[in-house]
């Protein structure tokens, strides 16, 4: 039984959108900082006392802490409520709702995607950053062909040459070119996150087809068809299922869309509006994910292959565990 330690804080947490280490908030029980909180498969709250490849997870519901910390502080129960009710718990979701709810964090680092995950999403973010070349430099400028490029400027030992780029930077973009690092930034964190979504978004498909194919085998079994409950039920989950991947591929449309037109008249100011366009978007965005991401893995964890099943087992499967949360 591996106990969850405090730190360092685990790139499969920090990367994830239904785990939130809580090494990284202010709370005063030391035990509670070496504990998790996680979406469990009921997409419920639960601290998370351990997680090990062969016993499993070991959760407890925030009504059971006492039992296991006798002298939990009130304020350290207070905050677990309030986490307990968002919906991901992914970092950008997070940066806004802590703030929200007032909750301070030991280090904001730990509010960033792991280096391994952002080296993992440079390719969803080429689309992104070639965009920033192209418009600013076109396609014949032979020294910046990349956003490292562009980033390199800073330490380039041929200063005229990268005061000039920077300086044509800063008067395509209408800031000072002090602003500039500023801007560089945030559009790299802002489409970050368009890019971790996306990736989310991708990941889950797979799982929603397997779902999908064994809802439409479970209603047409010559036995399972004829319980018009189960059938009602299956309908519900796969249209709830097929919603929130609707709405979650019509928010990235209107970020292409808005990309689009901010780009066509590209400030400081078209950008912070794109920019707080996206952020509103965050906790929207990572509730739906987090809810695909946790039911349909927990789907694909319990039904790996579509054939190693009976649609028997897979229809009481949905009736005890694919309702809940949904």
């Amino acid at each position: 039984m591996a106990i969850v330690k405090a730190n360092p804080i685990r790139d499969i947490d920090r990367d994830s959108v239904h785990i939130l280490p809580l090494a990284c908030l202010p709370l005063e029980t030391a035990g509670l900082k070496r504990t998790r909180m996680v979406k469990n498969s009921r997409l419920e709250s639960a601290i998370e006392m351990f997680d090990d490849d062969k016993s499993g997870s070991g959760q407890i519901s925030l009504n059971s802490l006492h039992k296991i910390f006798s002298k939990i502080e009130g304020n350290d129960i207070q905050i677990l409520e309030k986490l307990s009710e968002l919906y991901s718990y992914d970092v950008f979701c997070l940066r806004i709702q802590l703030r929200n709810l007032g909750i301070q964090v030991d280090d904001e680092d730990n509010l960033r995607l792991s280096k391994a995950k952002q080296n993992e999403l440079s390719e969803y973010m080429k689309q992104f950053t070639q965009r920033l070349i192209l418009e600013i430099y076109g396609n014949d400028d032979d020294q910046v062909k990349s956003y490292n490029d562009v980033m390199g400027l800073f330490q380039n030992p041929d200063v005229a040459l990268a005061m000039s780029k920077l300086k044509m930077m800063a008067n395509r973009l209408g800031i000072e070119i002090d602003g500039v690092p500023a801007f560089l930034e945030d559009y790299g964190d802002i489409y970050l996150s368009v890019a971790y979504y996306r990736q989310c978004m991708d990941m889950v498909q797979p799982s929603i087809q397997d779902f999908e194919y064994s809802v439409k085998e479970i209603i047409s079994h010559p036995q399972l068809k004829q319980d018009f409950e189960l059938v009602a039920l299956c309908d519900r989950l796969l249209n709830k299922v097929h919603r929130l991947n609707t709405v979650a591929s019509e928010r990235f449309a209107v970020f292409s869309q808005s990309t689009d037109e901010m780009w066509e008249d590209i400030n400081a100011e078209s950008f912070l509006d794109f920019k707080t366009l996206v952020e509103a978007n965050h906790t929207a965005i990572g509730g739906i994910l987090c809810k695909l991401l946790v039911k349909m893995g927990s789907w694909s964890e319990k039904f790996s292959m579509r054939n190693t099943s009976s649609p028997v087992k897979r229809a009481e499967f949905i009736r005890t565990e694919m309702r809940q949360g949904l």
